[in-house]
């Protein structure tokens, strides 16, 4: 005989089996969200360029510039954009090994202690090699000694731009005794050390007083 279906069974019915209406839900969320993820449309890596900072970042400023860059100089790339890293001393190298070894991001700013103990695994683009930007660094009288590390395969290489050099970055992102380094094989390697060139000029000068209290307030 069947169980009739009244004000009163069903109240039992919940009262005993509501978390398998909860479970469901969760699965039924857990399995939208998965199938987004799978299925939403990815910038390729060759249409973007990402700058993460492991420190200070004024992301939605800097957003703003490297929009703004994009529309004037990078009409092909889909999306340049910046990610900020919570500089945590338990758990923030080991994610910055991890995006490294994902090959995830373009540009980085580090702090000269990951700097260091980053930059002799050849992940980092050997900048030496590019002319225009030795030439604009010479011009401008900066020593960039700092940024030659030793490979692990016994190689000297330029691996990082000393940000000193570079005042007005510091009202978009800092990081302690800072280096900007290209990665290697981001996949987008000619754009973004197109786009860092001219990072490199757009920074060379000193955020104005109208810019700098602005940075601090962060």
């Amino acid at each position: 005989m069947k169980t009739p279906v009244n004000a009163s069974t069903l109240k039992q019915h919940f009262t005993y089996s509501w978390w398998k209406y909860l479970l469901a839900l969760a699965a039924g969320i857990f399995l939208v969200d998965l199938i987004y993820t799978v299925t939403a449309p990815k910038v390729p890596e060759d249409k973007k360029i990402e700058f993460y900072v492991y420190g200070y970042a004024n992301t939605e400023s800097l957003n703003a510039y490297m929009e703004k860059v994009r529309q004037e100089q990078f009409p092909d790339q889909q999306e340049m954009r910046s990610v900020s890293l919570v500089p945590d001393d338990t758990y923030g190298p080991m994610q910055l090994v991890t995006y490294l070894a994902a090959r995830e991001g373009d540009l980085y700013l580090l702090p000269r202690d990951q700097f260091l103990s980053l930059s002799a695994n050849d992940a980092f683009m050997y900048l030496e090699n590019d002319e225009e930007l030795m030439a604009f660094f010479t011009d401008a009288g900066a020593n960039l000694k700092r940024g030659w590390r030793t490979s692990e395969s016994g190689e000297t290489h330029l691996v990082g731009i000393p940000v000193s050099f570079l005042p007005g970055l510091s009202s978009y992102a800092y990081a302690e005794d800072g280096f900007l380094c290209l990665l290697a094989a981001g996949g987008n390697e000619e754009n973004t050390l197109k786009f860092f060139r001219i990072l490199c000029q757009d920074m060379i000068t000193a955020p104005t007083e109208e810019e700098q209290p602005q940075q601090q307030q962060q």
